[in-house]
């Protein structure tokens, strides 16, 4: 008897899941339990119990005795105890989904990078209140430049993840389009700053993160990627980084289950967090899974919207700014996305054979695609009145020139234009594609120009387009009425 009370107990216990007649696995945090557990596929895990489960037929329990034998005491004493019925119909009621909080009413640091003295420096322009301005003086981090007005980080490279964490416990900071941190460290403090931590929050591990950076996928995708991995994290109430490193196939596919019928995502949406999860559990997974079998919902075949020539030249009409006309109309007139055209340098401009040349864009690759004349002009007009020193479109404090900006100047002039269609910046590039098709460019010229690997992303705009289909006489136009 004493030796039973000196080995870990595994508590069995009978539940009905979903109708289904179940045994449920508790104890006590144990690493060769969670082994064992890890090398059986028909033990598995529970979002609603919240533990580890296996469907009950006549040779269940006896099973489970015999595989945990050299490592527990199997525990019988609570098999039928307070036997519950649970339905994953009733997703709503679950208790062991955990939702991530963001923190709210912070405010913004935006540092940048600048040169003085002939030193390359990290800044940042702030007024705080009275406290804070305490807490900064006297932290030993910062020095205060009058002349030009901004705050200076002082401290050594190899402490600014320290600086980072004093600033992000009371601001969110955000950074410069052109200051460029490779250290993951402070990566993942920066992308997980907004997040409420709790005593039982995970980071995203490390380790992930090298992975997708030395596999040179591009800063976007590490973003996305681990944003959506540190949900699945969190999402399992109780459960430690390596209990999740355990799970299986079905513990993907009920996450993604329980996530759709809670919000309601996007198709895209979930085939981007399968996409992550597969990467994490391919990096991290304590076991080797099938994961061409997790799950995935068809896509929405949704149609892109388009603005017509008139909207266009409505929008870029309203644009006094000659910067903003100008990344505007190269946007359209080129099919750039927005990430491309803040990434422009002057040189990428080839005058002489009316061409843009686009570096490294999506999927790392280059290409070119049509400079218009008239873009020339514009381009040219906001040169006359700006040098920039290295990117063509270049941001107040120097680096590229911000996204959000893009953005609100669309907004803005959208508003100004009385232009009421649904869209965005990247709109603009449908628009070139759309325009090109009705103009009667072929498709293979329009694949080249947009940079897409298939013309099956091409054919999309052929549905989007509506210049052959106007032409077409209704049946219901041949009735007299």
């Amino acid at each position: 008897m004493d030796q039973v009370k000196n080995i870990p107990h595994l508590f069995l216990n009978r539940v009905t899941l979903d109708g289904e007649h179940c045994i449920k696995l508790y104890f006590y945090n144990n690493e060769d339990i969670k082994k064992r557990i890890s090398q059986n596929e028909w033990i598995r895990y529970s979002m609603e119990l919240g533990a580890w489960y296996a469907v009950e037929y006549s040779n269940t329990i006896a099973l489970l005795q015999d595989l945990f034998e050299d490592v527990a005491y199997v525990n019988l004493s609570k098999l039928d105890w307070k036997r519950l019925e649970i339905s994953q119909k009733n997703i709503g009621a679950m208790s062991s989904w955990k939702e991530l909080y963001l923190r709210k009413g912070f405010e913004v640091i935006t540092l940048f990078p600048y040169l003085m003295e002939g030193r390359s420096l990290i800044g940042f322009k702030h007024h705080f209140d009275k406290k804070h301005y305490i807490d900064v003086r006297e932290s030993g981090y910062f020095v205060y430049h009058r002349a030009n007005r901004l705050w200076e980080i002082t401290a050594k490279e190899g402490r600014l993840y320290d600086v980072l964490v004093f600033l992000t416990d009371r601001f969110k900071v955000k950074l410069n389009a052109d200051l460029s941190i490779s250290d993951l460290k402070i990566k993942r403090l920066l992308l997980e700053q907004s997040y409420i931590k709790g005593f039982d929050y995970k980071s995203c591990p490390l380790e992930f993160l090298t992975y997708l950076q030395s596999s040179n996928y591009s800063d976007q995708t590490l973003v996305t990627y681990h944003n959506l991995v540190v949900r699945f994290l969190n999402a399992f109430k109780g459960k430690s980084l390596e209990d999740l490193n355990h799970f299986g196939i079905s513990e993907i596919n009920q996450y993604h289950e329980i996530w759709i019928q809670r919000s309601a995502p996007g198709p895209s949406v979930i085939n981007q967090s399968v996409n992550a999860i597969k990467m994490y559990y391919k990096v991290m997974g304590k076991k080797t899974l099938m994961l061409e079998q997790v799950t995935r919902p068809m896509r929405n075949k949704v149609l892109p919207s388009v603005y017509s020539r008139e909207e266009v030249q409505g929008i870029v009409g309203q644009i006094a700014n000659s910067k903003h006309k100008a990344i505007l109309f190269l946007i359209y007139s080129a099919g750039l996305r927005i990430s491309e055209v803040i990434n422009l340098r002057k040189e990428d401009l080839l005058r002489d054979r009316s061409l843009l040349f686009v570096r490294k864009s999506k999927g790392r690759k280059d290409r070119y695609t049509k400079l218009a004349d008239n873009a020339i002009q514009l381009i040219d007009a906001y040169l006359k009145e700006n040098v920039p020193k290295c990117y063509l479109f270049e941001g107040q404090y120097g680096g590229r020139y911000s996204a959000t900006s893009i953005r609100n100047v669309l907004h803005e002039a959208k508003h100004k234009a009385g232009v009421t269609t649904q869209g965005s910046v990247h709109t603009l590039r449908h628009s070139f594609a759309t325009h090109l098709l009705e103009n009667g460019t072929d498709l293979r010229y329009i694949q080249e120009l947009m940079g897409h690997e298939s013309t099956r992303t091409t054919e999309i705009y052929t549905h989007v387009s509506n210049h052959n289909l106007s032409k077409i006489v209704s049946p219901g136009d041949l009735i007299k009425i």
